[in-house]
């Protein structure tokens, strides 16, 4: 027998056309970079413990197949001739409430749905075996950390469709490099702060919908709610440069804006233009206070959907309308999403953590 070598795996996903039916998978859509990828069977079993002359136990029978899926992958902008293209990492981030457009047909517009979910059909390769799992949706983290890349943290759920002895893929992977945190504008209601890590949880609600006419006896994973929040731990400073407290005791909502580019011309956006402090606790970083602050992230309209707008573009001397960060917004979300985030703005060149 053969080991399976543990660093020899991939992982290949694609968007499903009927939420729980299988796609066919092959190598453009393993394209993907995957760090520490774990999918794991999460099989019910059914104890049968009838009364009986005797304490001896009854073998289980199996009951329904559920799957999961967790790994991180770095968020990397597209190469020149592919902006305004489906990335590599697309498909997992659809899955997690996601919707993709592509404004002017150069950028990539990501912003959050409340409906037509989609889910994917995920199939991890370990060198020479491959297990699938199907109605996969899930939860996506942002993760900041000074000096390394933009990461995101993913954790999916669905049904068990397959495992066989299979060969990897050859996929042609992408130039693409990722976005690292430096060099970035990062404001939090108009204040540079200083800080080390950021994370940004959607923090969506996932139900495994039962189906007694399926082998699995599963339908398909379903979101049925977030709750985003965002994590930081800024320096504590004076309250003429940011008031901590003031700000959480007052109902008023704050904007956060965090832009930085890539090594091959790409900028990227972050933009929450309804945030509240709901946390704060000491810390200390070296022997410099910080505060430990936890953030809601809300609607920024009536419309809804516009708690967050991600989007990649050039990060040539384009301009990036203030608008995206407005604490006064259309209601029509997805439009006023996409005008304010279609272009980029030469502040990005000025960087300051």
């Amino acid at each position: 027998m053969t080991s399976k070598i543990s660093r020899i795996a991939q992982l290949a996903g694609k968007v499903e056309s009927n939420s729980g039916s299988a796609e066919t998978l092959d190598a453009t859509n393993a394209t993907i970079l995957a760090y520490d990828p774990v999918m794991d069977a999460e099989f019910e079993q059914f104890k049968r413990n009838p009364v009986t002359k005797h304490m001896s136990r009854f073998g289980s029978e199996p009951g329904a197949r559920k799957m999961s899926l967790t790994f991180k992958a770095e968020l990397m902008g597209p190469v020149a001739n592919c902006r305004g293209t489906t990335l590599p990492i697309t498909p997992f981030l659809r899955a997690c409430g996601l919707s993709e457009t592509f404004p002017n047909n150069n950028s990539n517009l990501y912003i959050p749905i409340s409906n037509n979910f989609v889910t994917c059909t995920i199939a991890k390769y370990e060198d020479g075996f491959r297990k699938t799992m199907l109605g996969a949706a899930g939860n996506v983290k942002f993760q900041f950390k000074v000096g390394e890349p933009i990461f995101c943290e993913f954790a999916f759920q669905g049904k068990y469709s397959e495992h066989s002895d299979t060969a990897l893929l050859s996929p042609t992977y992408p130039a693409q490099v990722p976005f690292i945190f430096m060099g970035a504008t990062v404001t939090i209601a108009g204040n540079s702060l200083v800080l080390d890590a950021c994370e940004l949880d959607l923090q969506n609600e996932i139900v495994i919908s039962p189906r007694p006419q399926d082998p699995s006896g599963i339908d398909y994973a379903k979101i049925t709610g977030r709750n985003p929040i965002m994590t930081f731990d800024p320096e504590l400073v004076a309250t003429t440069d940011h008031n901590f407290y003031s700000l959480i005791m007052s109902r008023s909502t704050m904007t956060v804006v965090i832009i930085m580019n890539d090594s091959i011309g790409n900028c990227i956006n972050f933009s929450l233009p309804a945030v509240r402090y709901t946390g704060l606790k000491e810390g200390d970083r070296g022997g410099i206070r910080i505060m430990n602050a936890t953030c809601e992230v809300c609607k920024n309209s009536d419309g809804g959907n516009d708690e967050l707008t991600i989007t990649m573009g050039a990060s040539s001397s384009s301009s990036m309308s203030s608008s995206s960060t407005s604490s006064s917004s259309s209601s029509n979300s997805s439009s006023s999403n996409s005008s304010s985030s279609s272009s980029f703005s030469s502040s990005s060149s000025s960087r300051s953590v």
